[in-house]
């Protein structure tokens, strides 16, 4: 019987090393054009260690010939067309004002040095904008981005501080760290393994497992916000926990967000700024909202809501213009918080119930 030989993958390195050789070819035209075949060959020789033979050269600009701005004259010598070139990575209208806009929407919650290898596509969506001969060139007068309501600003990170956080966890390292359990605190040393990163708002937190906690109902998974861990070193002799932790899962039980219970139906009255408010960004799933007869400024919603801490702050928020009608057991505790938020006008001092009024 005939033996299959089992084909052997090319090596990566060569497609790699072919990859490469273009890109500082077009790097060399771009510096100065033209150049002959051996004026590219000779200019490789700064670049890369394994410079191919003439003939291979000469394959790949025939290859490159018609592409990216590159062609010949009758010397046989090689130019590069610098507006085409650029043209083959020149943005679209739309694209560059989604990125603007994108950078207005990041910039409030994202860490300087997060965004900053971004800042020359940014540069260049502006560019593009600036130079367009339609209305698109004043885009900046006439497109803004604006939070819906207060933020909090971000946290003061040392960027080696993140940078080794991210690194850990994309490594699944184990970390060394002092963590203040409150600013001012005196910090305590943690044994953790780095397993992701998640951002509430402004704010990046460290989820890990910590090999202080590892008990059988969390398993010693915690979140630590960057902004509270003052030292970071990753141990060469630790041993990493992972157990095999899954971010999607993880965020799908709800550990991400404060949650008290399951999604429900909510109803409730609401007046016109309400309505104004949720009629297009809708509150949440199955959203219907209907007039009360006789009053022309309050309508009647009802929509089904996540049962989350960001929910019931969105709701006290706006109480004085809307009223929940169910369902009932959310109903009383709503107004129980309410009520207890009242108290504190008449308290010398802040006082706060043992038991908290909305629990998981």
């Amino acid at each position: 019987m005939a033996s299959i030989a089992t084909p052997q993958p090319k090596k990566r390195s060569s497609d790699m090393d072919a990859a490469i050789r273009i890109v500082h070819i077009l790097h060399i035209l771009f510096e100065r054009t033209p150049r002959t075949t051996n004026e590219i060959r000779e200019q490789l020789k700064n670049h890369i260690d394994d410079v191919p033979h003439i003939r291979t050269i000469q394959r790949v600009m025939a290859e490159l010939e018609g592409k990216f701005g590159v062609y010949r004259d009758d010397d046989y010598n090689w130019h590069i067309n610098r507006q085409s070139f650029n043209e083959l990575f020149d943005l679209d209208d739309t694209v560059a004002i989604a990125l603007l806009v994108a950078e207005q929407q990041l910039t409030p919650i994202t860490p300087p040095h997060m965004l900053q290898p971004l800042n020359g596509l940014f540069n260049q969506a502006r560019a593009k904008l600036a130079r367009s001969e339609n209305a698109l060139a004043h885009w900046t007068r006439r497109v803004c981005v604006a939070n819906a309501s207060h933020h909090l600003h971000q946290p003061q990170i040392h960027p080696l501080l993140h940078k080794a956080i991210q690194e850990a966890v994309f490594n699944h390292s184990v970390l060394r760290i002092d963590y203040c359990k409150h600013q001012g605190d005196e910090p305590v040393k943690l044994e953790v393994t780095a397993l992701a990163i998640f951002y509430r708002g402004a704010v990046p937190y460290l989820i890990c497992r910590d090999h202080g906690q590892l008990d059988e109902r969390n398993e010693g998974i915690r979140q630590l916000p960057f902004s509270r861990i003052k030292d970071v070193a990753v141990s060469i002799t630790g041993n990493p926990i992972v157990n095999g932790f899954d971010l999607e899962h993880y965020r799908q039980g709800g550990s991400l967000e404060y949650r008290f219970g399951e999604p429900f139906e909510l109803t409730l009255e609401i007046f016109n700024s309400v309505r104004r408010e949720v009629e297009d960004a809708h509150l949440g799933e199955n959203q219907v909202i209907k007039p009360v007869e006789g009053h022309p400024n309050v309508f009647n919603m009802t929509v089904r809501v996540p049962y989350t801490l960001n929910l019931i702050q969105w709701l006290l928020a706006r109480a004085p213009y809307l009223k929940v009608i169910g369902p009932a057991d959310f109903k009383e505790k709503f107004y129980r918080e309410l009520q207890l938020a009242l108290q504190h006008q008449a308290e010398e001092v802040l006082t706060v119930p043992a038991q908290p009024t909305f629990r998981p």
